[in-house]
């Protein structure tokens, strides 16, 4: 009876061997397509039209220029497809292929569908020479190989060792060119060994490895690139900077940078440590150093900048900031948080600035600085060596020239309040001019202790006379009480011009004079009410002239001015030549009545009048009868 059941399992055995022998020694002649063919659409519902199918020993299937369809899927076409396969090891697995190699097709809106693939044990797949469109993705000449591959779930559960090669890829309208990557997909560990590609001319290279679920960038290189920063949240660029978190190490070379308004020229650049989620103000230990050919900014052109900062939580370290501006060079080192400024070194040496043009000024350099949000500004040392400042964009056109200034431990905004709280500075300037009017030799010294600040010398020459000045003002005090000395020898009268607001009354001359005035400036009130003190000038050699009208002398009176605790009280002044008198004499009070009572009425024989408010500068015409006459007969 054993003997029967032997023979009868080695018979079994012989049938299952010889079918075995049988489909493999088909596979090998013209029955290999049909059978092929079959078990592909009976097994995996996979429909193929191959012009050629082989089969090479031991695992090897070859298709050449086949179509693979399935149901609800779009038809495939590629030139070559090899697979090499092996028995599943188990029953829940359809198939076990090692490898999966694909050449020459061109493939459209494929689907991932992950559940279906995780079905399939594919150890590798490679691709060559694939085209592929769909997603908004563009992609000429692929080669991709995946080895070690487990498919999961999606694509954050496949893990996969890959390579990438493609010769361009066009995603929303742009281009990648020349496009390498080589890396390792294992979700949260997931890495890029290293990437290389060229965009809008630019050639970039990094690696990469994901942190806190997105990209950090290392060692990475882009060089000859053009950007507008602006930019960063459209198209490719808004894709790019929603999958980068962090830049560990970064080398930008030979750039192009725009940036609302300002433009770089042939930028280098090198950051560190870099969190893109974070502020500028919450950044860890990041560092950031750059150069350029040339930066415009706010109209003016920085030659050769340099800038050299590191980051940390609530503090920006400004290790070097040097520059070419106007001719001169400006450095600058220090400390911003965000809401002080304390800056170690400001030196300013040379600047030579022509202002030709409205709206262009060097103070709009500061108008994009938020400084009224700061709460205390310091500067260590402040140096300002031969600068000049040229102003000939309206009038009255002005200079300064040879600027010198040299300043120590200065704190001039303290708890958001500005003012001299605490140094000492020494200033001269070679020459000092409005329209016609020139000072020279110009020098001034002043200094602070605690807020207590001292102007103890500022002199002012020309050439036949001088302005000398000094003052106390008390910054921590709560009344904040200023006193001020002041003399003029032979001054000149046309200064006064400028402190009116109707420029088509002119006067010239000179005038000795004497001021003192005594105050409590915390604010107005305080002002109003101790307002104390006395002007008294005397003019000579004077001469008025209006736009009508050519210089003619003018007699004016001494001028006394008195202030008592808010009352002023002026002194008959009387002004006289051979068209125009006035005379002036009142008093007011400060708490009361506005500043415009303290008037001067200059009147004419033709009943033409100026109303001059003396301590607002306010002036205002009306023009009499001789006047019209005269030009109706000039018309």
């Amino acid at each position: 009876m054993i003997r029967k059941i032997i023979a009868l399992w080695v018979a079994v055995l012989a049938l299952g061997l010889l079918s075995v022998l049988i489909v493999f020694g088909a596979l090998h002649t013209q029955y290999a397509k049909p059978i092929i063919t079959y078990a592909l659409q009976k097994t995996l519902d996979i429909k193929v039209d191959s012009e050629t199918i082989s089969y090479h020993y031991p695992n090897r299937i070859d298709f050449l220029n086949a179509r693979f369809s399935k149901t609800e899927l779009q038809p495939i076409s590629v030139n070559k497809l090899s697979v090499w396969f092996s028995l599943p090891t188990s029953t829940s697995q359809l198939l076990n292929i090692n490898e999966l190699f694909v050449s020459g097709a061109n493939l459209s809106e494929l689907p991932l569908d992950f559940d279906s693939l995780a079905g399939y044990q594919i150890n590798n797949i490679a691709l060559d020479h694939v085209d592929y469109s769909g997603h908004n993705v563009i992609v000429n000449d692929l080669q991709l190989q995946l080895r070690n591959l487990k498919i999961g779930v999606s694509i954050e559960k496949t893990k996969a060792d890959f390579q990438v090669r493609a010769s361009q890829l066009y995603y929303q309208g742009q281009a990648i060119d020349a496009l390498l990557v080589d890396g390792s997909m294992a979700g949260s560990d997931s890495t890029i060994y290293g990437a290389s590609f060229s965009w809008q001319d630019a050639q970039i290279t990094t690696q990469a490895q994901i942190e806190n679920g997105r990209w950090s960038l290392v060692n990475a290189t882009i060089n000859k690139l053009k950007i507008d920063v602006s930019e960063l949240n459209k198209g490719l660029l808004s894709t790019v900077t929603s999958v980068v978190g962090h830049i560990n190490s970064l080398d930008v070379l030979n750039a192009d940078i725009t940036y609302q308004g300002a433009h770089a020229e042939n930028v280098s650049a090198s950051l560190e440590n870099i969190d893109l989620t974070r502020s500028i103000w919450t950044q860890k230990q990041a560092y950031l150093s750059l150069d350029a050919d040339k930066l415009q900014w706010q109209q003016f052109d920085f030659i050769e900048p340099t800038l050299e900062l590191s980051v940390s939580p609530n503090r920006l370290d400004i290790k070097d900031l040097d520059t070419n501006l106007e001719q001169g060079r400006i450095q600058i080192a220090g400390t911003l948080t965000p809401n002080s400024i304390a800056l170690n070194k400001v030196d300013l040496d040379g600047i030579k600035y022509y202002q030709e043009q409205l709206g262009h000024s060097l103070t709009d350099l500061f108008t994009h600085l938020h400084l009224s949000d700061l709460r205390q500004f310091s500067i260590d040392s402040l140096n300002i060596n031969r600068s000049q400042w040229i102003q000939l964009a309206r009038k009255p056109y002005w200079q300064v020239t040879g600027l010198n200034l040299q300043a120590e431990d200065l704190l001039i905004k303290k708890d958001y309040r500005w003012g001299f709280w605490q140094g000492n500075a020494i200033a001269s300037i070679n020459s000092a001019s409005i329209d016609s009017t020139v000072a020279t030799q110009v020098a001034l010294e002043t200094k602070s202790t605690h807020g207590k600040w001292q102007l103890s010398r500022l002199f002012i020459p020309y050439d036949q006379g001088y302005i000398s000045a000094s003052a106390e003002l008390n910054f921590a005090a709560p009344s904040q009480p200023l006193q001020i000395s002041a003399e003029a020898y032979s001054a000149p009268v046309e200064l006064l011009n400028y402190l009116t607001d109707n420029k088509k009354i002119q006067i010239s001359g000179r005038a000795d004079m004497a001021l003192s005035i005594n105050a409590l400036t915390a604010d107005k009130l305080s002002l109003q009410h101790t307002l104390s003190g006395s002007l008294e000038a005397n003019f000579y050699n004077t001469q008025f002239s209006t736009d009508e009208s050519d210089p003619t002398d003018i007699s004016i009176s001494p001028l006394k001015l008195n202030a008592d605790r808010g009352q002023l009280t002026l002194a008959s002044l009387e002004v006289s030549s051979q068209e125009w008198n006035g005379q002036a004499e009142s008093a007011i009070d400060l708490r009361n009545d506005p500043l415009s009572s303290l008037q001067l009425m200059l009147n004419s024989e033709c009943g033409s009048y100026y109303k001059i408010e003396l301590l607002t500068g306010h002036i205002e015409f009306k023009e009499g009868a001789c006047t019209n006459q005269e030009s109706q007969q000039v018309q």
